[in-house]
């Protein structure tokens, strides 16, 4: 489990996350968007973002796939025309799978970061920017 997980575990849970034990099919575009990228690019991103001070907000990790992905949290409508190279942007028509608020360890969908607080997600242009970074020093 990251520090980061266990910090945000404290504070009162946004409307959307999952209290349960089960991980709930959330609607995209309602309470944020989704920039989906490889784990790796993804914890490099991070990095750059927390360097520069820049807030990360909620991100959870999908490690099932062939190459694990992470999933960012952003405003509604930040996936609108979004082109960055291996990345995905998922918005309205979308639904993705929101592990629960106790989930913050593998095996399975998990917190990589819980929120900080109900309304902080991280922010479209320095996440871009990250993550062209961390894609080429891969």
């Amino acid at each position: 489990m990251t520090s980061d997980a266990k910090r945000g575990s404290a504070a009162q849970p946004p409307r959307w996350m999952p209290t349960g034990a089960e991980s709930d099919l959330r609607p995209v575009g309602e309470w944020w968007d989704v920039i989906r990228t490889f784990e790796e690019v993804g914890h490099r991103a991070i990095d750059i973002l927390e360097e520069a001070g820049c807030p990360v907000g909620p991100v959870f990790l999908h490690p099932t796939s062939l190459e694990p992905r992470l999933y960012f949290l952003v405003a509604v409508g930040a996936s609108s025309n979004w082109n960055e190279p291996d990345t995905v942007a998922l918005g309205r028509t979308c639904h993705v799978l929101v592990p629960p608020l106790a989930k913050t360890s593998p095996p399975g969908l998990h917190w990589h970061k819980l929120p900080n607080a109900p309304h902080v997600l991280t922010v479209r242009e320095p996440l871009r920017q990250a993550l062209t970074k961390a894609r080429r020093e891969r």
